[in-house]
This record gives C-alpha cells, sequence and structure tokens, in this order.
C-alpha cells in the first residue's frame, strides 16, 4: 500500500492484546490468539469507559455481569459493553478481536473478581 498524506495504516498480528494505537482519550487494541484468554478466571469492569469488541475471525463469548450470562459473539457485530458492567471474553486460539476504549483505562479505574 502506497503511503497517503493523512492516513496511517496500523496493523497487530502477534499473539495476546496489543494497544496498536492511541489517539488523545481513546485507544484501539487487537487480542489474538492467546492462550490467557481461553479460560473463564476472572471478570472485570471499568469504572470510567464503555468497551467495544468487534470479532474479526474464530470464536469468542463474552460473559456479562455477576451472573456470567454468556453471549456468544458473531463475527464483525459490535458489542458495546457498557461502563460498570462486569464483563469477561473467552477466544478460541484461532480468534482475533479488536477492542477501543478510554486511553486511561488501566487497573487504578477497573475492578476485577477471581472465579
Amino acid at each position: 500500500m502506497a503511503q497517503v498524506e493523512g492516513l496511517e495504516v496500523k496493523q497487530y498480528t502477534g499473539p495476546g492484546y496489543d494497544r496498536t494505537h492511541i489517539c488523545g482519550t481513546w485507544c484501539v487494541a487487537y487480542l489474538n490468539n492467546c492462550p490467557e484468554y481461553t479460560k473463564n478466571t476472572m471478570m472485570e469492569r471499568h469504572m470510567k469507559t464503555d468497551e467495544v469488541f468487534v470479532l474479526l475471525k474464530g470464536t469468542a463469548t463474552l460473559f456479562i455481569g455477576r451472573d456470567r450470562t454468556p453471549v456468544e459473539m458473531e463475527l464483525h457485530k459490535i458489542y458495546n459493553v457498557q461502563v460498570g458492567t462486569w464483563h469477561n471474553i473467552i477466544c478460541s486460539e484461532d480468534a482475533s478481536v479488536l477492542i477501543a476504549e478510554n486511553s486511561d483505562t488501566d487497573r487504578s479505574n477497573t475492578e476485577y473478581f477471581d472465579l
């Protein structure tokens, strides 16, 4: 692809979670084939941001709420987990998920509980 002024093209194809693009107050990340995300061991909730998930390939299940309601993700649909909602994602080993959230999301504004 030729360089075009005013356009950045980024991609992450490695394993695991990578914050591939950060711009001001928002962040776009990839979650790719990572053994850490093939088991349901904890739940989290972000206290300052919604979090958007888009399944690009493979299979993935979002677990929502303290009762861990499973939601089987469909390819290319946008799943918006609203601020303060307990959630976790479990992915097949061949999965790739695009994630968008506030760029300042970290342990200081996220709560966790182990299953």
